[in-house]
């Protein structure tokens, strides 16, 4: 592979974390804008096709850090493996909670992931460079680009105390921005002459590639993973039912949320498996969500859930909803 290290002086000159970055800032924004990351941070995607990419992500740093495993006693790699970082056991903690107790026999990897993680086996484990470049890639970007992905899939899902989105937390580093400064120093420090430089920034190269095609699998499945209720359609539905339908909502959570002392019920979100409200109790507002009969999997059916829920609750026909 032809090295993407420019020759002139003066970029010669800059520190190697600052050539590794600009090197590859192409290839990061193409990562950055596939259609299945930019669906998943507006919120289009259901649930299930974000835990799809949690469960690429435990294939592929399952055999990162083994090899972290593997080269921590090299002399000049082994200042970059730091457990704190380590992911498999966050990734744990996030299949469990999104897919279920049973989450190791309904995962598998995808072909794009296949691919990743023979590229991490073969590298890895006998290149000490080459482990930084794909180690770099993937940590420097959960610490930059990737908080903003945790704090967006809590948002969109609902997701609270870090239930879901263990992967991003890290906590136990202290500042994100001086840690990355910290190893980007090492970067910078690395003994290695310019033709195994060079090398690494291909890998890198590599690297961005490898996760760009995860991504682009994943796209394939937007369909199948297409959130029937965006941020903006719930946004639509909870100002018709505030604005047009308050008394009927006080109704359903008075009757079918065993709250008959409630005076007031507002709509706050719902997904394509409930609607939640927020009633109002003794002057206190008390959280309430109330499950749909089945998944819902279009727009329609959400008036119809509301309908039979305001039948059930003893409200008539709903035929004026």
């Amino acid at each position: 592979m032809t090295s993407t290290i420019p020759t002139d002086t003066t970029y010669a000159a800059a520190p190697f974390s600052a050539r590794l970055r600009e090197a590859t800032r192409g290839d990061h924004r193409t990562a950055e804008s596939s259609d299945y990351v930019s669906r998943l941070m507006s919120g289009g995607l259901a649930r299930e096709g974000y835990a799809a990419l949690v469960a690429q992500h435990w294939f592929i740093y399952q055999v990162l850090e083994e090899a972290a495993d593997v080269v921590r006693a090299d002399p000049v790699v082994g200042a970059f493996v730091d457990d704190r970082l380590h992911r498999v056991p966050a990734l744990r903690a996030d299949l469990a909670f999104l897919v279920g107790p049973d989450w190791a026999d309904r995962i598998a990897p995808s072909r794009a992931t296949t691919a990743y993680r023979d590229r991490l086996r073969e590298v890895c484990f006998t290149w000490p460079a080459g482990f930084v470049a794909h180690h770099y890639t993937r940590y420097l970007g959960d610490l930059s680009g990737g908080q903003a992905i945790g704090k967006a899939m809590a948002r969109h899902y609902g997701l609270r105390d870090g239930l879901g989105v263990a992967f991003y937390d890290f906590t136990a580093i202290g500042s994100p921005a001086e840690y990355k400064a910290g190893y980007r120093a090492k970067l910078d420090a690395l003994p290695y002459d310019e033709a195994e430089l060079s090398r690494m920034v291909d890998e890198v190269a590599v690297a961005y590639r490898l996760n760009t095609a995860v991504f682009e699998e994943l796209a394939r499945d937007t369909e199948r993973y297409a959130d029937p209720f965006p941020p903006q359609v719930v946004r639509q539905i909870m100002r018709h039912m505030n604005d047009d339908h308050a008394a009927d909502s006080l109704l359903i959570v008075r009757r079918l949320a065993g709250l008959p002392a409630a005076t007031a019920a507002r709509m706050t979100g719902m997904d394509a498996d409930g609607i939640e409200f927020a009633a109002t109790v003794d002057g206190v507002e008390v959280p309430v969500r109330l499950p749909f009969s089945r998944r819902l999997a279009e727009r329609a059916e959400a008036r119809q859930e509301v309908v039979r829920m305001y039948r059930e609750a003893g409200g008539g026909s709903g035929d004026e909803r």
